[in-house]
This record gives structure tokens, sequence and C-alpha cells, in this order.
């Protein structure tokens, strides 16, 4: 049975108790206010009276927050980027009232923004990436692997090998680079990430795709992170950069990811291993398409003789954890194997299996 759609002033409180629990005061103070104002029929109530997407399911709140972001990033709302860490701000007192009083002057930048797909490229996510890497070349006995992802946005999760990983035990990317997890990136017990397969080949698909070295499309990603996590914001805007000067950037493929992995998996050798990913994806696909990926999966293993990983970072409850199915050739050697947790923007990496 469907879940029925939250109103939204529901779907606003229920933004505001997420954001509190994920880290981002700003915004979960800013929710609760809008939820306020839209009882006391003030301008969020106008808001509501003109919503033409569902509440809760196509993130409104988000779409009109990253609305509102973009306008600070852009300079055209200086009494808004007073207020966030990722324009230079700190939240004051006037904070709530200037964000209303933003909301009633920029209308058709909040209308934009209401047709603005909630689009994340959560780089830390690549914690997760690397130690099912790592798992996957250590259980199969290989130092080479094709890359496959669906629901890529950006594409920068793929450049997974021109960042700087150090659980403390191993290490394993660019040692000079400025995209970096160490320390607090990782929970305990560390994953091990030593063993990574070097990249053959990667590619990505989305049904909203994003590239890096389009200026509107950066203004989009970075507008759609939470403004008072500054570490976020600068590791995404330290990955935009890194993608905009790598030789081994391709923007991913606008296709449903059903269709997109026939067409990928078919036109790679059968002697050559192949690693498919997706982070916080699965539950917006159709119920046909997660049967038609699972049928094109299975269906190109029992043809081929190197091994395949099915590697997925998906919700569980207040964490994400880290899942694998392997076939060696035909012969599916694990089913489902829990690797690993994390939060869901990837930081705080523990190992829960060896």
């Amino acid at each position: 049975m469907a879940t029925a759609e939250l109103s939204f002033h529901d779907a606003l409180l229920q933004q505001s108790a997420s954001c509190s629990q994920l880290g981002s005061p700003i915004y979960a103070e800013i929710f609760r206010a809008m939820a306020k104002d839209l009882t006391d029929n003030g301008v969020t109530a106008r808001i509501s009276e003109n919503l033409t997407i569902r509440p809760q399911r196509d993130a409104a709140p988000l779409r009109i927050a990253g609305a509102i972001h973009r306008l600070a990033l852009t300079g055209k709302a200086p009494n808004i980027a007073q207020h966030f860490p990722s324009t230079g701000g700190a939240p004051g007192p006037t904070l709530i009232a200037d964000y209303l009083e933003a909301l009633a002057t920029f209308t058709s930048a909040v209308e934009d923004g209401l047709v603005r797909t909630v689009q994340t490229n959560e780089v830390g996510r690549t914690t997760m990436l690397v130690a099912g890497m790592s798992f996957f070349g250590r259980a199969v006995g290989i130092d080479q692997t094709h890359l496959r992802e669906i629901g890529s946005s950006c594409g920068l999760n793929l450049q997974v090998d021109s960042y700087f990983f150090d659980t403390g035990d191993c290490a394993y990317g660019k040692t000079n680079a400025r995209v970096r997890f160490e320390g607090n990136s990782w929970g305990s017990p560390v994953p091990d990430i030593s063993q990574c397969p070097s990249l053959l080949s990667r590619r990505g698909c989305d049904v909203a795709p994003l590239n890096a070295h389009n200026e509107n499309d950066q203004l989009t990603l970075l507008s759609f992170v939470w403004p008072d996590q500054f570490d976020r914001f600068t590791r995404l805007r330290d990955a935009i950069e890194n993608a905009c000067t790598s030789p081994s950037y391709v923007a991913p493929d606008e296709k449903d990811a059903a269709v997109w992995i026939h067409e990928q998996l078919a036109n790679i050798p059968s002697n050559e291993p192949v690693l498919i990913f997706h982070s916080i994806v699965w539950q917006y696909l159709s119920r046909e398409t997660k049967d038609q990926f699972r049928a094109e999966v299975e269906g190109f293993c029992a043809q081929r003789e190197a091994p395949t990983g099915w590697l997925r970072m998906e919700p569980a409850g207040p964490v994400a954890d880290l899942r694998i199915d392997i076939w060696q050739g035909a012969r599916k050697t694990h089913s489902d194997q829990v690797l690993a947790d994390s939060s869901y923007h990837g930081i705080g990496t523990r190992l829960l299996a060896v």
C-alpha cells in the first residue's frame, strides 16, 4: 500500500527534523519557521496555495531552500548570504525575518526552484565506494575493473581515484588531492581499503544528469548543499574543480538505469571485471525499472567469464549500509552481503563485515 503524501506543512516539519538530525541547525530552524508562517497565513501559505508538486516526495522544502541558497551564492540575496557559512556569513538574530522576506521578494526564483529537481552529488559517499571496491578486488583476486554507476548525478564519484583516502591503517588515491578523507571520515572499525583495483573505464547515467564543465550545473549542485555544512560544501566545490581538469572525467549519460546498464554491459568484454555501483538511488526507481535492472545484471553474468560486482549504498534506518552481490562468471558467490555503514553523506564509514 502506498504511503499517503504529507501536507506541505507536515513536509516542512519532517524536513526540519531531518536537518536537525543530520547536522543542519540553520535549515532545521528555517523549515520549522516556514511551517509556523504557513499556519499564520504568511508568505509560505501563498507558496503552498500555488504548489503543483508533491510536498514530501518531490522534496518541495529542499527545492525552495536550493532556490534561496542559489540567490545567496550569486550575490543576489546579501541579506541571506550574511547568515550562511557557505557564503562567508554566520546565522544572526534576523535569520528568519530575512528568509521570509526573501521568499516574498524573490517569487520568480522560488517558482523556478520548485520545478528544479533536487540534485546532489555526495562525494563523501566515495568512502563507501572505496570500501566496496577493495572488498571486490580481494574477493575475486583482481587489480583492475570497469566501474559503472547509476544515479550518477554529475559523475563526481566516478573520479574516486582522483581523491585521497587514509583510514590510518592504509591509504588509497592521490596523495596531493584536494578532496581528502582522513580522520573523522571513518568510523570504527575502519574498513580495509587496500587492494583497490584500478579503473579500466568509468561511466555513469542519470535521469537528469549534470555536467561539471557547465557553470549553471555547478551552481545547481552547490545550491543544494545545506549552507551550514561547510565541509560538504568545500568538498563538493573541490571535486567539481578536480573534474574540470581531469582527463578521465565524462559527464553522465541521460538514460533510464535499466536501459543504460544493458547498453553498457553489452560493450564490456566477457573476460574483464566490472563493478556496478549506486548510492541512495534505488528508492527512486520504479518497480519495472528495478526488475528490469536485476534481470539485465543477472543475464549479463550468466554469459561471462570475469567477475561482476553489484555494490550498493542505500538507506538502512538512520544510516546507509553497503551491500554487495558478486558473481564469478555465472556462479554467484556473494549475495546481499553487508560490508559497511555510514551517514547518508558517506562520512563515518565503518566496517561491518570482513
